[in-house]
């Protein structure tokens, strides 16, 4: 029985110890199709920190997400990238948002150090969830399901996805997509419901990403700014007077919220 909240840290790829690695191996498994043990190993072993989620009362791993902060040069311009790897919440711990808070706070510290350079997040995703992640906490995110994709920022999704995945790029169709079969979250972790897909960012995600259920990823930049910092500790306020409040009725932040 699990305690219900989830305890993360972040951790030095160099420092993880066997245990922890085969508690997200285990946990990874068992919510992704099509995955081996071997690509998972390399994926980790070219990231620099993994945030590890434990259960505060059994110490079990119950999420993770692989990280990588380094700097890249597009169009004349240095800017700094977060890219995240292979992730994962065990869907007791849905809704917690110590995964979320701790990487919002790798990057305020990493902004601090580096505040006249640009930084953003960069993902690749075949699930809604993790897109609706990039799209609710950062305001400056793309593609985006209402506005344009301006030209220097499609040359850098470009750049970023060429380096990163070069022949599994496919710049026409925004998405990285394998040969073969390619690791998906199982149907059953995360279904599309009929209110989800009431969700104008959602019929947008599955429009530019018809292949997500099998496998392809769209490529996504969100900027790390003081708007996206902002739209985090609205969301923070919300909560904390929803939680005051009780059972009595406060009204919803137009756009603010999870989708179950």
């Amino acid at each position: 029985m699990s305690a219900g909240k989830l305890k993360v840290v972040s951790i030095p790829v160099r420092a993880l110890d066997a245990r922890l690695v085969e508690g997200m191996w285990t946990l990874y498994a068992e919510h992704y199709d099509n995955v081996r043990r071997d690509v998972f190993e390399a994926d980790l072993a070219n990231k620099q920190s993994v945030f590890v989620g434990v259960d505060s009362g059994s110490g079990a791993v119950k999420g993770f997400s692989t990280a990588v902060i380094y700097r890249h040069r597009c169009a004349g311009r240095t800017i700094g990238v977060y890219f995240s790897g292979d992730t994962i919440v065990h869907p007791e711990y849905w809704g917690q948002k110590a995964l979320h808070k701790a990487v919002l706070r790798a990057l305020l510290a990493w902004k601090l150090r580096h505040p006249l350079t640009r930084l953003y997040w960069f993902l690749i995703c075949s699930g809604y969830r993790t897109y609706l992640t990039m799209v609710r906490t950062f305001p400056d995110h793309w593609p985006h399901h209402v506005r344009a994709l301006p030209l220097w920022e499609r040359s850098l999704i470009d750049s970023l996805a060429r380096e990163r995945f070069g022949a599994a790029w496919h710049p026409h169709r925004g998405v990285v997509s394998s040969e073969g079969p390619q690791t998906v979250v199982k149907r059953r972790v995360a279904p599309l419901t009929p209110q989800l897909l009431a969700l104008p960012e959602i019929r947008f995600f599955l429009r530019a990403n018809p292949g997500c259920e099998r496998g392809d990823e769209l490529a996504m930049i969100g900027r790390v700014n003081a708007a996206a910092y902002a739209q985090f500790a609205l969301k923070r306020s919300w909560r904390l007077a929803r939680g005051l409040a009780g059972r009595q009725a406060i009204p919803r932040p137009i756009g603010l919220g999870s989708p179950s």
